[in-house]
């Protein structure tokens, strides 16, 4: 059964270890190379990315993911990422919510 890996730094990966999550600490300059790694043992069926350590996964990995499914790898904002042009939580949630479910609610 593929399993779900996050690759953040360390100071959010204790939360993920909290919830039970398995997790891959690295820094900015290892990074892609653990990613690539990760990608290549096949071990995992989703790669939540730090987007703090990789800007763009999903373009990073291009290479490494040809001719591959999995794992689906999933860019998340990093801990110190700002949240929109103002750097405000409610208006990135509400653009998030926006692009899954076509439409704006109030939150």
């Amino acid at each position: 059964m593929p399993r779900m890996l996050v690759l953040t730094d360390g100071e959010t990966a204790t939360g993920f270890r909290l919830a039970g999550v398995e997790v891959l600490e690295t820094t900015a300059d290892g990074a892609l190379g653990e990613l690539q790694n990760v990608i290549e043992s096949g071990n995992y069926g989703l790669v939540a990315v730090d987007e703090g350590l990789i800007a763009d996964p999903i373009k990073a990995t291009e290479r490494a993911m040809r001719g591959r499914d999995l794992p689906v790898i999933l860019p998340m904002p990093s801990l110190g990422a700002t949240f929109g042009e103002e750097g405000d939580a409610t208006e990135y949630m509400k653009n998030l919510v926006r692009s899954a479910i076509g439409f704006d609610i109030k939150l």
